[in-house]
């Protein structure tokens, strides 16, 4: 049997993940939906001496930064967690957090830029995967609550894109029609787990991917016609087969039913080939932002050899070729090479070649191979010590970081020992969540 107790009580600031940080008993406690300097109600529930959660029952006064949540379902739904706080004082929050993980994790104190804002921060998702579930007997979409598989109900979503936003309500009701089952992740029955879909606004194209527990569903090629039907901007579609127990969206199987399984959009004046599995920014103008900083920074000259590292789809060492005499990236995935290598010969670019490889094994054996300069763009878990010290070898005159997580960004920073930190700019690419882009600068000292 757990204990509830209710209190009274202050937030104080906002923690890494946008929840209201308390002290209650001389606890700290984390509270959703409070924000600094307002009162509120607080019930706390603790099991065997072990506090399980601390809830809002009633905010008691208003901060002045509070505003009306755009989104319907906001406090239901798990995907946004700041549309509360104005968007002001979102980018304020997140150059705080910025600096003070610099501090906690790098001992940094450093004048980390004020992060760049959107204009519309607004309708920016070009990417929308959505689980589905049953309710009352039909096929819904939506988001599940945070920390939770109850899903919510969603018709419309204010951060999608307004075409992606539209294209899944018909997506549905075109599965309803033909009575398509949702997939039951406790009973392993149904068919369908998700609805995938990547739009291109410069082009005005879709990509709709329905992901299936089956390879074989009865009546597919109607459901292809009339899904193809509804909507002429939906030039591809594909069905992905993800029979595995597991909350990872995408199996390893796609088979493309219309078109040619990948849509086109443009970035920083570049085209670009999007499929099902590529990775590819979901916040359109604010990656060229991005990127352009990072450009920026790295400072290329005619004459400098770049290394793209973590390439990807090849989109930044892409956009970097422009500028540097050679470009190099090197991926450990695939499907990603092969789509860099799709995106080189779509936009005719010769100075750049991609190597499928590990990173850090890359560097040790070219280790006699000049490279200038090198833009670094690891997934959200960041790169390695072994990575750092393969990069500490060779001694690029400039490292440019990209991080989607800070945490990492400031434990990694620690270990360039070598290089200053000369630059420190955070990016909002998701807007309304905790979730901060940072672009980070480093030269190597003497």
């Amino acid at each position: 049997m757990g204990t509830k107790r209710r209190f009274k009580t202050t937030c104080l600031t906002i923690d890494d993940f946008g929840k209201g940080l308390c002290r209650i008993d001389g606890k700290t406690v984390f509270v959703t939906g409070l924000l600094p300097g307002e009162d509120g109600e607080v019930e706390t529930y603790y099991v065997n001496g072990k506090l399980k959660e601390a809830k809002l029952i009633k905010k008691l006064t208003k901060s002045k930064d509070r505003i009306e949540p755009m989104c319907k379902y906001y406090g239901r739904c798990g995907s946004c967690n700041l549309q509360h706080l104005s968007y002001n004082k979102q980018l304020e929050y997140k150059t705080e957090k910025v600096k003070n993980l610099l501090h906690k994790f790098a001992g940094l104190d450093f004048d980390v830029k004020p992060t760049i804002g959107s204009n519309n921060p607004w309708n920016f998702r070009n990417k929308v995967q959505v689980p589905i579930s049953t309710k009352k007997n039909k096929l819904v979409a939506g988001y599940y609550k945070e920390n939770t598989h109850d899903l919510i109900s969603i018709e419309h979503c204010p951060i999608e894109s307004k075409l992606a936003d539209e294209l899944v309500q018909k997506v549905i009701k075109i599965l309803n029609d033909f009575k398509l089952t949702a997939y039951n992740t406790d009973t392993g029955t149904g068919i369908i787990r998700h609805i995938l879909v990547k739009v291109s606004e410069k082009y005005n194209q879709a990509l709709i991917a329905l992901v299936s527990a089956k390879d074989n569903i009865y009546g597919i090629n109607n459901i292809v016609k009339a899904i193809k039907d509804c909507d002429k901007r939906i030039v591809s579609i594909a069905l992905n087969i993800n029979t595995a127990h597991t909350n990872v969206i995408l199996g390893p199987k796609t088979r493309v039913l219309y078109g040619t399984g990948k849509i086109k959009d443009n970035l920083c004046g570049l085209d670009f080939l999007i499929s099902s599995r590529s990775f590819y920014q979901t916040n359109l103008k604010m990656t060229e932002t991005l990127y352009n900083k990072a450009i920026e920074l790295a400072d290329i000259k005619p004459t400098d050899i770049v290394l793209d590292a973590y390439c990807g789809t090849g989109s930044i060492g892409l956009v970097a070729s422009k500028y540097a005499k050679e470009v190099i990236g090197v991926e450990l995935e695939k499907s990603s090479i092969k789509d860099a290598e799709e995106n080189k010969k779509l936009n005719k670019i010769n100075n750049i070649s991609f190597v499928l490889d590990d990173c850090t094994k890359y560097i040790l054996e070219n280790e006699d191979k000049r490279f200038d300069i090198i833009i670094l763009d690891p997934p959200r878990a960041g790169t390695t010590k072994e990575f750092i010290a393969a990069v500490q070898k060779i001694k690029p005159r400039k490292i440019v970081y990209v991080s989607c997580d800070p945490n990492t960004l400031a434990r990694d920073l620690k270990l360039f020992t070598d290089y200053e930190v000369s630059e420190v700019q955070p990016v909002d690419m998701f807007p309304h969540s905790y979730h901060v882009e940072t672009v980070c600068d480093l030269t190597l000292k003497n």
